[in-house]
C-alpha cells in the first residue's frame, strides 16, 4: 500500500519540502532522503561516533530551524501554500546547518551557546529578511534564491569581529581556521592552467589518487550544498535527485563535472577542489535554470544558458572567494545567486529580441 503524500499533515510536508527546496526539489520523499543524509554527514564528519552529540547536531538543528521558520512565517501571515511548498524553509535549513559549521571554533573553546544563538536568531530573522529580499528582487522579475541565507551568515560573521559569537577572543573567523580565504585563498594553488594538473602540489600523485579522492572532487559537492561534508551523505542526496527526476539528477552531475573541469583548466586551488567547494554552486545554478527559465527545456537557447550559467558560476566562484575573503566573509552560495540572476536576465533579453524579430517578420 503506497503512501498518500497529500494526506500527510501540512507541517510535515512543509518541513520536508523545505529541505528539498534548497536544491529546487518539492518532493516529500526526496526531502526525507536529504534529511537522512544530514545524519550520515554528521557521522562521517565525526568518525562514525553514534554517541557523539555532534554526530546528531546537524540533523537536530535542521529539524528545529526549518520548523521554527515555518512557524514564524505562519504567524506573520505568509501564504499558506508557499509555506507548505517549503519556500520559507530552505534558507533557514542552510542557516541551521551553517550554525553547526561556522561555530566550530567557538565549540572548541567551550562556547556551545554560539551555535544555538545562530540557529534560533538566524532562523527567526531569516523569514522577514526573505520577505524583504523577495519583494525587492520581484521588482526585477527575479527570485531571491538563497541570498537571505548569505546575508544572515555575513551578519553573524561581521558580529564575530567584535564579539565572541563565532570565534573566541574577538578573533575574526578567517583567522581561526574556520575560513582561511585570506591566508590560503589569496595565495592558493593558482597560476598557469597547467598548475591544476600538478597533483603533487597537494601531496598526491597518480598512484596515490584513490577512489575516495575522486569522490571528494565529483560527489561531495551535493552535501556541500547543505554546508556539510560527507561522501556517503552526498550519494544519498544524489539518490534524492534521481527519485525526483532522473534528467534533473544527470544535469546536476554534469554541472559538478563541468565545475571540476573549469577548476583544472584555470589551475584552481586543489585543496578547495578536493573539498568540493567549487561544485555546489554549479549544481544550484542548473537547478535554478530548470526551475525558472521560460525557454523550452532542452532547446538550443536552454543549453546555451545552461553552459553560460556554469561558466559564470565557476568564474564568480574563483573571484568571490578572493574578494570576500579579504573581509573575512565566506562566499557561501553567492556565485550561484549572481550567476542565476545573470542567466535569467540574459534569457529575458534573448526572448524579447526573438519576439521583436517575429513581430518585424510578420509586419
Amino acid at each position: 500500500m503506497g503512501i498518500d503524500i497529500k494526506s500527510l499533515p501540512k507541517p510535515i510536508r512543509a518541513f520536508f519540502n523545505g529541505i528539498g527546496q534548497v536544491v529546487f526539489i518539492e518532493n516529500v520523499i526526496a526531502g526525507f532522503l536529504i534529511f537522512i543524509s544530514f545524519f550520515i554527514a554528521g557521522l562521517e564528519m565525526n568518525g562514525w561516533d553514534f554517541g557523539n552529540w555532534y554526530s546528531w547536531r546537524i540533523m537536530v538543528f535542521a529539524f528545529i530551524g526549518v520548523n521554527l521558520a515555518n512557524l514564524v512565517a505562519y504567524l506573520m501571515g505568509a501564504d499558506r501554500d508557499a509555506i507548505t511548498s517549503g519556500l520559507f524553509g530552505f534558507c533557514p535549513n542552510l542557516i541551521a546547518i551553517g550554525a553547526c559549521t561556522f561555530t566550530a571554533s567557538a565549540d572548541a573553546h567551550g562556547n556551545w551557546w554560539s551555535a544555538w544563538i545562530m540557529l534560533i536568531v538566524g532562523c527567526i530573522l531569516c523569514v522577514p529578511l526573505q520577505m524583504f529580499i523577495n519583494r525587492f528582487t520581484n521588482h526585477f522579475g527575479l527570485p531571491g534564491f538563497t541570498f537571505p541565507f548569505i546575508v544572515m551568515v555575513w551578519f553573524f560573521t561581521a558580529i564575530s569581529f567584535q564579539t565572541d559569537l563565532l570565534a573566541v577572543g574577538n578573533d575574526p573567523v578567517l583567522r581561526t581556521g574556520m575560513n582561511t580565504f585570506l591566508e590560503n585563498g589569496l595565495t592558493g594553488n593558482g597560476g598557469s592552467w597547467m598548475t591544476g594538473f600538478d597533483w603533487n602540489s597537494m601531496g598526491w600523485d597518480w598512484g596515490a589518487m584513490t577512489p575516495s579522492h575522486w569522490g571528494l572532487f565529483a560527489i561531495n559537492a551535493f552535501e556541500e550544498i547543505y554546508v556539510a561534508d560527507g561522501f556517503i551523505a552526498s550519494l544519498i542526496v544524489i539518490a534524492a535527485y534521481f527519485w525526483y527526476k532522473w534528467d534533473f539528477a544527470l544535469k546536476a552531475l554534469l554541472a559538478t563535472g563541468f565545475a571540476i573541469g573549469m577548476g583544472l583548466l584555470f589551475g584552481a586551488d586543489m585543496g578547495q577542489m578536493g573539498l568540493a567547494l567549487y561544485g555546489y554552486s554549479s549544481i544550484l545554478t542548473v537547478g535554478a535554470l530548470d526551475t525558472f527559465c521560460k525557454s523550452r527545456i532542452n532547446s538550443g537557447r536552454y543549453w546555451f544558458l545552461f553552459f553560460l550559467g556554469l561558466v559564470m558560476t565557476s568564474l564568480i566562484n574563483f573571484g568571490a572567494q578572493t574578494i570576500l575573503g579579504a573581509f573575512g566573509m565566506p562566499s557561501c552560495t553567492i556565485a550561484f545567486v549572481l550567476a542565476g540572476w545573470f542567466i535569467l536576465i540574459v534569457e529575458r533579453v534573448m526572448i524579447e529580441q526573438a519576439e521583436k524579430k517575429a513581430l518585424n517578420k510578420n509586419a
